[in-house]
């Protein structure tokens, strides 16, 4: 159930919008060669809000879904230990456009549909997200764990790291054959490795499946079972030895010895308390 709380913000930020909605519409119409009005939603988009775009006809169709810039929701995230940068408004539009043409034509994201100065458009995908369909049963895990790793492991092959990789982020088709990854909001600190990069992606995963209400009860219930699928998908270390990571970045990982061991033969050295993140800002 969606918090009051939460649905009174939405509609604040969504009168707020106003006039910017009105452009986009009036831009998506020229694109699509239809007549469009944008549906507020009450997902978050992070600094972002998400309207869909359907046609003003009968039956109603929806053809999109746009990511709109809030310009006085520009905070910093409350999570300083994560080595993420979450980047300005204009930034975060030309990341994800950049990323969802790069990763579109392999079958990992939504088409990029349209793009403007403070909103993009992408196909709307009528797929639940991976954490709607674990929240009504844990054991679903196992049939889409191995599907969300191998896309996992694509995007990162096609050069894409995601820097906030849950499964609120994960759309996931309704046979369970396909995977999209949405919501490329935050870049990766520079002082970060290509692995170390990819490993965060794969860790902060870990950490959203092993939490209640998603893949928590059976990924305990056979630890080594969750512990051997990630390996068969992770990536290579390369040369040596990486960097410790702060544990506080997935701290479910830590908390069941079976996981927290294989992880560790799996991604390296996972703990230290002297994390310093650098290069916050842009």
């Amino acid at each position: 159930m969606i918090s009051p709380l939460r649905i009174l913000n939405a509609w604040i930020d969504h009168l707020r919008l106003h006039e910017r909605c009105r452009h986009v519409e009036w831009q998506l119409s020229l694109i699509l060669k239809q007549p469009i009005m944008l549906v507020p939603t009450y997902s978050g988009g992070g600094l972002d809000r998400i309207f869909l775009a359907q046609t003003r006809s009968c039956p109603v169709q929806t053809l999109a879904c746009v990511r709109m810039n809030c310009p006085w929701r520009d905070q910093e995230s409350a999570a300083p230990h994560l080595p993420r940068i979450p980047l300005p408004p204009q930034r975060r539009i030309a990341r994800e456009a950049h990323v969802y043409e790069r990763l579109a034509p392999l079958g990992l994201a939504p088409e990029l549909m349209a793009r403007g100065e403070f909103f993009l458009a992408n196909e709307f995908l009528p797929w639940p997200r991976v954490s709607e369909v674990l929240k009504r049963s844990s054991e679903c895990l196992w049939v889409i764990l191995p599907k969300v790793l191998e896309t996992v492991r694509r995007m990162h092959e096609s050069g894409v790291v995601h820097m906030d990789l849950n499964c609120g982020n994960l759309l996931i088709s309704p046979d369970f054959e396909s995977v999209a990854v949405i919501d490329f909001e935050y870049a990766p600190c520079h002082d970060m490795g290509t692995f170390d990069q990819q490993r965060f992606d794969f860790l902060r995963l870990a950490h959203n499946l092993l939490k209640p209400r998603r893949g928590r009860v059976a990924a305990l219930k056979e630890p080594q079972r969750f512990v051997d699928l990630f390996s068969r998908f992770a990536p290579e270390s390369g040369f040596g030895f990486p960097e410790p990571l702060n544990s506080l970045c997935f701290a479910r990982v830590m908390e069941n010895e079976v996981i927290r061991v294989g992880f560790e033969d799996v991604f390296g050295v996972l703990e230290t308390g002297d994390y310093r993140p650098i290069g916050r800002s842009l």
